[in-house]
């Protein structure tokens, strides 16, 4: 039997064995996934977010375990409900500001998980590995799965980093990663973007730092420690450079955290279509959305990241979503994306430190 199994099944005592089941969806290596056999946790949300909030010890060692939890068929219809759970936790200090992609603030410390079209494949990441503050925890509420698509895509980051080449780790370890990315000047009707992609992808800086204000973008950058130049399109460059490799902030270990590989421009990254569109549309401009590069400015060449892509796509899983289903995931440990879908989809998530 898979020592994972058994493992489950001693947690589900801790949790209460004639209240909640630990189990695994199909896909096998995660998420853990919990469900209720007491109708009393199915059916009444304040008993459900009481039961959370006292055995949220007992979910942070579960996540330490298993880098991510899927609660499915409790209490959860709206998002007061998810709202209440989210108050088990502290919210990441620094919301959103800085954010690469679009989303709105919902409700209380509850986002939106993003506006991106949904014809895209959004890469498997790490949320906000990019800046100087990131969020440890993640979660998402389920309020309308979409009727085709839009699974949520799942990555073990530890068995990643085992699966790289040692030369790879140190290479990238020492030299670090420096994100460049440049938002557009304030949307107007003469300089709205007509491609519904490239609203999205090359965002403007009011959208990001939620101020027309330049002073206050600036202090915002300072806040975030983000480097940053005005340019005469009026346009902001902003700039961080951080770690390739990560120590767990709570087991210690040596994990690989960055966002290499969705915002390095390839066509892996952006699909050869996607990449194709970007390069001409950018061929004239002062600055591209997105660019990576060594700690010094080196560029990094595609063949480089060839064993990250490998790497997560040897290790992705995705699941369907159900209405109602909560997933707690370590931002450390788990990267997470989004498959394309069709129809409508909610999905709500919120940033946790």
């Amino acid at each position: 039997m898979d020592p994972r199994t058994d493992l489950a099944r001693h947690y589900q005592q801790m949790l209460g064995s004639t209240q909640v089941q630990c189990s695994f969806l199909p896909t096998g290596r995660m998420p853990l996934v919990i469900t209720p056999l007491d109708s009393t946790l199915r059916d009444d949300r304040a008993a459900f977010a009481s039961w959370y909030e006292r055995h949220r010890s007992v979910f942070d060692t579960l996540l330490l375990e298993f880098g991510s939890l899927l609660f499915r068929g409790f209490a959860l219809r709206d998002t007061a409900d998810f709202q209440r759970i989210a108050q088990c936790y502290p919210e990441h200090a620094f919301g959103y500001i800085g954010g690469a992609t679009p989303r709105k603030n919902i409700e209380g410390k509850v986002y939106e998980s993003t506006r991106m079209p949904p014809s895209l494949k959004i890469g498997l990441h790490q949320e906000k590995a990019y800046m100087a503050n990131y969020p440890l925890k993640l979660a998402f509420f389920c309020r309308q799965p979409s009727p085709q698509g839009g699974e949520t895509v799942l990555c073990d980051m530890r068995a990643v980093t085992r699966r790289l080449p040692v030369s790879l780790l140190e290479r990238f370890s020492e030299a670090r990663i420096r994100y460049v990315r440049n938002f557009r000047a304030p949307t107007t009707p003469q300089n709205e973007p007509r491609n519904s992609l490239m609203r999205e992808y090359h965002r403007p800086w009011d959208e990001v730092f939620l101020t027309q204000d330049p002073l206050q973008v600036e202090q915002l950058c300072r806040d975030n420690q983000l480097e940053y130049t005005w340019l005469e399109d009026g346009s902001i460059t902003v700039s961080h450079t951080g770690a390739a490799v990560l120590a767990h902030p709570v087991t210690g270990e040596a994990i690989w955290f960055n966002q290499m590989s969705t915002q390095h421009n390839n066509a892996r990254s952006l699909g050869k279509l996607g990449y194709e569109y970007i390069r001409r549309a950018f061929e004239d401009k002062p600055a591209r959305p997105y660019e990576v590069q060594l700690g010094d400015g080196t560029p990094i060449a595609t063949r480089e990241l060839e064993p990250v892509y490998d790497a997560l796509e040897a290790h992705e899983v995705a699941f369907a979503w159900s209405r109602g289903d909560l997933l707690l995931i370590d931002n450390i440990a788990v990267a997470h994306g989004r498959n394309p879908f069709t129809g409508t989809r909610d999905v709500q998530v919120a940033l946790f430190d």
